[in-house]
């Protein structure tokens, strides 16, 4: 199994060889806007669209797969680029998911790309993976590691066992997977953008911190109206902590006037690059209002992997290109916020990966067309 690939620039140059501008990758998944397992196909194709022609195929369990829950929208899809997409439900019987998955197969296609999310059905990968191997293109199968999981990754093994490439995103995960398959195993590695796994997360306390520009009413009042609307029932398990410099009585009076004011810290200090990180550290999730592109905060958001709402004027920003921990609201819109607070809450045990991981994962996935030995004996564990 190996665990340490080839450089980033290594895999690229050979992998844009191999491919040439007119191959097709094709790339299948959950397929949603809204969603974490959604998100994360789509970055994936976002990145792969270097290397060739993109094609998505969305395989999702039901027809209210991105329903039920209250979700405000993505940052990172706020930044998708059109791509060529097609979405179907798969039907139960292998016969016909092979017949479906034959529709986006011809001789262009170099590359197929399935993403395996651990809880969501994944019985169509072996199927798609037969289709891919039928007709010539190497086949790689992504297994996101998330904190829990209803399905173990060697419940997979079956599913993956015909791929020529099987990336996680933690080594026991790997070293599972590589046991149960045996010798007969594809090559499994491990890649960072496949985690979510890293930070901890108590389920009851919910810590939101937002930063706020200084003296910002409109951003102050949304963010305090949004906190006041969670019920009075739940209140003791959520904290806010506001950090924005104010100067006169007008800030902390609003504070202190509001609802659930026993549940809120103000800090108007100038705060360290060393402070930010060590209040997102402690945060279940973060807010920023109308950051810029060299926001500190933001920066520090991504960095750490934690669920960060943005709360932007006309629901418009230049930040969160491939952040899928990102989400959107308008700041001008305190129902907005409670909806992006409450979202960027929910996924508070996750740790997302950074925009970079996307393109280091791509130039991986891609270089698996070339023959490129990876299995020296000083990478290879067993």
């Amino acid at each position: 199994m190996v665990i340490v690939g080839p450089n980033f620039e290594q895999l690229r140059s050979g992998a844009l060889k191999a491919l040439g501008p007119n191959s097709t990758v094709v790339i299948a998944g959950p397929l949603s806007s809204v969603t974490v397992p959604g998100l994360m196909t789509s970055e994936v194709a976002g990145a792969l669209a270097t290397y060739g022609q993109i094609v998505t195929v969305g395989v999702n369990p039901s027809r209210d797969y991105d329903s039920g829950l209250h979700r405000a929208r993505s940052l990172s899809a706020l930044h998708h680029s059109s791509q060529l997409t097609e979405s179907f439900l798969h039907p139960w019987l292998s016969r016909q998911r092979r017949q479906e998955f034959r529709r986006y197969f011809n001789d262009q296609v170099k590359l197929a790309v399935a993403l395996a999310w651990p809880g969501i059905d994944s019985s169509w990968i072996r199927e798609f993976v037969h289709v891919a191997n039928q007709n010539g293109a190497r086949s790689v199968v992504l297994v996101v590691t998330r904190p829990v999981a209803t399905q173990s990754v060697t419940e997979m093994a079956r599913a993956v066992s015909d791929a020529d490439l099987v990336l996680v995103g933690d080594v026991m995960d790997a070293t599972l997977l590589s046991a149960t398959l045996g010798s007969t195993r594809p090559v499994i590695e491990v890649h960072r953008a496949l985690s979510l796994s890293g930070r901890t997360n108590n389920e009851r306390r919910k810590r939101l911190t937002a930063f706020l520009p200084k003296e910002d009413e409109q951003s102050l009042v949304s963010v305090l109206t949004a906190f006041d609307a969670i019920p009075s029932d739940w209140i003791e398990n959520y904290d806010l902590r506001l950090v924005m410099r104010f100067s006169g009585r007008a800030v902390p009076s609003r504070v202190k006037t509001s609802y659930h004011a026993h549940r809120m810290e103000l800090i108007g200090d100038d705060l360290s690059s060393t402070d930010v990180s060590q209040i997102a550290s402690e945060s279940s999730a973060l807010s920023v209002a109308d950051p810029s592109m060299d926001s500190r905060v933001f920066a520090t958001a991504v960095e750490s992997g934690i669920a960060t709402a943005v709360l932007a004027d006309g629901m418009t920003t230049n930040v969160g290109r491939g952040y899928v921990g990102g989400l959107l609201a308008d700041v001008s819109r305190p129902t907005s916020v409670f909806v992006a607070h409450s979202h960027a809450l929910r996924l508070a045990g996750l740790r997302f990966p950074s925009p970079d991981d996307w393109f280091d994962l791509a130039a991986r996935v891609a270089s698996s067309v070339i023959d490129i030995s990876l299995e020296s004996d000083s990478q290879r564990t067993r």
